[in-house]
């Protein structure tokens, strides 16, 4: 499938965090030209917007910070919450179909988004409408797919359509992750950096050396260690007595200015700072540490966004660390809560 099918698209329909929705609204209307909102759901919302493909383009050529996961809509269709509304999810599925090659592997991802109780699930959704496309054989793999059919059920309305994977900017449906504690797993903040990993598309290469900044308890060290990274984790506080016991991690008692100072010589691929600072001591410190860093090297920093003025605040990190790094993406993260989640690389 190629986005020539987005000239066909009527508006999209966008998931995030209700939290952040005025910020998000923002986003939208600052960059896209006319989306006008026809519904508000549980952490979502419609828009319509004729095409799809400048959207796309948007998305890609820099994040939307509080964006989690959107799809264009080709069809809506009213409903009333009942099993009666299948044969029009169905109908306006068989009009969707038609944007899609047999070719292509297709997942189908249904989300209920209504604030009232609806007589199906999401899952009923998804096996209804995965049925009828493997009746018609088309090729549908949740695992494999490079084309996503979405439908979303808000109260009124149900919006369906058809995208590349690429371009909902998260491949799961609605942006929703659930990633399932290890039995070694010491904080859940193993699960922001594994998300990290997969948003920014950190590759993991042989012999690659990283920086734990404030690493105390040690959830990021725990996750770099398991992927084979050698770890320097840099934390005045104590790490989980598990750690200490890896030779591939090394435990320094003291700040990060310390080790800047004895350490200077050292470098690295990947630098992390998940201190709960004020966000200029954090850009101060990671600009810094910058100066250990391979010329190909990449950095995590999580920004910790404050009850007010948070737009103007991401404004300043774009700015300063754009100056210092050649790539400056910003991200309001699935696990992240009242932060958002910075990822630099270096300048070759």
């Amino acid at each position: 499938m190629d986005r020539t099918v987005y000239s066909g698209a009527e508006g999209f329909v966008v998931n995030y965090k209700t939290l952040w929705e005025p910020l998000l609204f923002n986003e939208l209307q600052g960059r896209l030209k006319g989306p006008k909102l026809l519904e508000r759901g549980n952490d979502a919302a419609a828009f319509s917007l004729s095409g799809f493909e400048a959207v796309a383009e948007e998305i890609h050529r820099e994040d939307f910070v509080f964006l989690q996961h959107i799809h264009p809509y080709m069809f809506m269709g009213e409903i009333k919450g009942e099993a009666s509304d299948f044969p029009i999810f169905l109908n306006m599925l068989e009009k969707v179909a038609g944007y899609v090659d047999k070719e292509d592997v297709v997942v189908c991802q249904c989300r209920i988004v209504a604030k009232r109780m609806l007589s199906y699930t999401n899952g009923e959704l998804t096996s209804e409408l995965s049925a009828f496309l493997e009746r018609e054989e088309y090729k549908v793999s949740a695992q494999k797919a490079d084309t996503v059919v979405s439908l979303t059920v808000f109260d009124r309305f149900a919006y369906l359509g058809v995208s590349r994977a690429e371009d909902n900017v998260s491949r799961r449906a609605g942006g929703v992750l659930f990633y399932s504690e290890s039995e070694d797993m010491i904080c859940r903040a193993e699960f922001k950096i594994e998300e990290a990993f997969e948003v920014f598309g950190i590759q993991v290469k042989e012999g690659m050396k990283a920086l734990d900044l404030g690493a105390a308890p040690g959830g990021w060290t725990h996750y770099l260690n398991k992927k084979g990274i050698r770890v320097d984790a840099v934390d005045p506080a104590a790490l989980d007595d598990a750690l200490l016991e890896q030779p591939n991690v090394r435990h320094y008692r003291m700040t990060a200015q310390e080790f800047a100072r004895i350490h200077g010589e050292d470098t690295y691929d990947l630098i992390v700072n998940d201190m709960k600072m004020d966000t200029n001591q954090s850009m101060d410190i990671l600009c810094e540490m910058s100066r250990l860093l391979e010329k190909n090297g990449e950095c995590l920093m999580t920004l910790k966004l404050p009850k007010e003025g948070v737009q103007k605040r991401i404004n300043v990190v774009r700015k300063v660390l754009g100056e210092r790094f050649g790539t400056v993406r910003i991200r309001q993260l699935y696990y992240n809560r009242s932060e958002a989640t910075v990822y630099v690389k270096n300048k070759l």
